[in-house]
Protein backbone atom coordinates (compact mmCIF):
# COMPACT_ATOMS: atom_id res chain seq x y z
CA UNK A 1 0.00 0.00 0.00
CA UNK A 2 1.22 2.99 -0.95
CA UNK A 3 1.88 6.17 1.60
CA UNK A 4 1.01 9.80 0.42
CA UNK A 5 3.01 12.06 1.85
CA UNK A 6 2.56 15.94 1.45
CA UNK A 7 5.74 17.07 -0.52
CA UNK A 8 5.31 20.84 -0.08
CA UNK A 9 3.17 23.20 -2.06
CA UNK A 10 2.52 25.15 -5.44
CA UNK A 11 1.74 28.68 -5.64
CA UNK A 12 0.65 30.09 -8.69
CA UNK A 13 1.69 27.91 -11.60
CA UNK A 14 5.56 28.43 -11.06
CA UNK A 15 6.67 28.50 -7.83
CA UNK A 16 7.68 25.27 -5.86
CA UNK A 17 7.81 24.89 -2.37
CA UNK A 18 10.08 22.53 -0.46
CA UNK A 19 9.16 21.61 3.31
CA UNK A 20 11.46 18.98 4.07
CA UNK A 21 14.83 21.14 1.73
CA UNK A 22 13.21 24.29 3.17
CA UNK A 23 13.62 25.55 -0.53
CA UNK A 24 11.52 27.94 -2.64
CA UNK A 25 11.58 27.42 -6.26
CA UNK A 26 10.48 29.23 -9.11
CA UNK A 27 10.82 28.18 -12.90
CA UNK A 28 9.34 30.40 -15.67
CA UNK A 29 9.54 29.80 -19.53
CA UNK A 30 9.41 33.05 -21.51
CA UNK A 31 7.74 30.86 -24.22
CA UNK A 32 8.69 34.10 -26.72
CA UNK A 33 12.61 33.27 -26.41
CA UNK A 34 12.11 29.70 -25.41
CA UNK A 35 14.61 30.32 -22.45
CA UNK A 36 13.80 29.06 -18.75
CA UNK A 37 14.54 31.13 -15.87
CA UNK A 38 15.27 29.67 -12.64
CA UNK A 39 15.53 31.30 -9.30
CA UNK A 40 15.42 29.95 -5.62
CA UNK A 41 15.60 30.89 -1.85
CA UNK A 42 16.71 28.69 1.12
CA UNK A 43 14.09 29.58 4.40
CA UNK A 44 15.44 28.78 8.12
CA UNK A 45 13.30 26.37 9.88
CA UNK A 46 10.98 29.00 11.77
CA UNK A 47 10.62 30.52 8.15
CA UNK A 48 9.37 27.82 6.34
CA UNK A 49 7.44 26.59 9.32
CA UNK A 50 5.88 30.08 9.44
CA UNK A 51 5.36 29.86 5.62
CA UNK A 52 3.59 26.16 5.86
CA UNK A 53 1.34 27.26 8.80
CA UNK A 54 0.08 30.25 6.28
CA UNK A 55 -0.42 28.00 3.65
CA UNK A 56 -2.50 25.79 5.46
CA UNK A 57 -4.25 28.08 7.46
CA UNK A 58 -4.35 31.47 5.58
CA UNK A 59 -6.14 30.39 2.92
CA UNK A 60 -8.75 33.57 2.45
CA UNK A 61 -9.31 33.48 6.12
CA UNK A 62 -7.47 36.21 8.50
CA UNK A 63 -4.44 34.03 11.11
CA UNK A 64 -4.05 36.55 14.08
CA UNK A 65 -0.77 37.07 15.10
CA UNK A 66 -1.88 35.68 18.18
CA UNK A 67 -2.31 31.73 16.43
CA UNK A 68 0.85 32.38 14.97
CA UNK A 69 3.04 33.17 17.84
CA UNK A 70 1.21 30.05 19.74
CA UNK A 71 1.73 27.87 16.63
CA UNK A 72 4.95 28.71 15.18
CA UNK A 73 6.80 29.87 18.39
CA UNK A 74 5.50 28.43 21.69
CA UNK A 75 4.42 24.95 20.48
CA UNK A 76 8.17 24.68 19.19
CA UNK A 77 9.38 25.99 22.60
CA UNK A 78 10.66 29.22 20.92
CA UNK A 79 10.59 32.23 22.62
CA UNK A 80 7.93 34.46 21.01
CA UNK A 81 7.23 38.09 20.61
CA UNK A 82 5.55 40.29 18.00
CA UNK A 83 9.00 41.76 17.31
CA UNK A 84 10.13 38.81 16.43
CA UNK A 85 6.93 37.60 14.41
CA UNK A 86 7.48 41.15 12.13
CA UNK A 87 11.04 40.12 12.04
CA UNK A 88 10.27 36.94 10.30
CA UNK A 89 7.50 38.32 8.05
CA UNK A 90 9.74 40.41 6.70
CA UNK A 91 12.53 38.06 6.05
CA UNK A 92 9.89 35.62 4.50
CA UNK A 93 8.61 38.76 2.11
CA UNK A 94 12.17 39.06 1.15
CA UNK A 95 12.84 35.89 0.03
CA UNK A 96 9.42 35.60 -2.01
CA UNK A 97 10.72 38.59 -3.68
CA UNK A 98 13.65 37.33 -4.47
CA UNK A 99 11.70 34.66 -6.95
CA UNK A 100 9.20 37.29 -7.67
CA UNK A 101 6.29 36.32 -5.80
CA UNK A 102 4.07 39.58 -5.61
CA UNK A 103 4.11 41.61 -2.43
CA UNK A 104 0.54 41.00 -1.89
CA UNK A 105 0.98 37.31 -1.99
CA UNK A 106 1.10 37.60 1.67
CA UNK A 107 -1.41 40.36 2.89
CA UNK A 108 -1.12 42.11 5.97
CA UNK A 109 -4.08 42.86 7.85
CA UNK A 110 -2.58 45.91 10.35
CA UNK A 111 -2.41 45.05 13.70
CA UNK A 112 -4.60 41.73 13.44
CA UNK A 113 -2.61 38.95 10.98
CA UNK A 114 -1.91 37.78 7.69
CA UNK A 115 -3.80 36.34 4.78
CA UNK A 116 -2.97 34.39 1.51
CA UNK A 117 -5.22 34.47 -1.33
CA UNK A 118 -6.41 30.79 -1.55
CA UNK A 119 -7.18 30.31 -5.20
CA UNK A 120 -3.06 30.67 -5.71
CA UNK A 121 -2.05 27.84 -3.76
CA UNK A 122 -1.97 23.82 -4.16
CA UNK A 123 -1.22 21.19 -1.71
CA UNK A 124 1.99 18.37 -3.59
CA UNK A 125 1.79 14.63 -2.58
CA UNK A 126 4.52 12.14 -3.24
CA UNK A 127 3.97 8.71 -2.68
Amino acid sequence: MNNIEEFGFLIGDDVCVNVKQRTIVRISLDSSVKNYTFSAAMLTDTSMNLLVYLLKNANDNLVTKEELLQNIWDAHNLRSSNQRLWQVIKELKAKLAVIAVPDEFLNTSRGQGYIIPRQQIRTLYFG
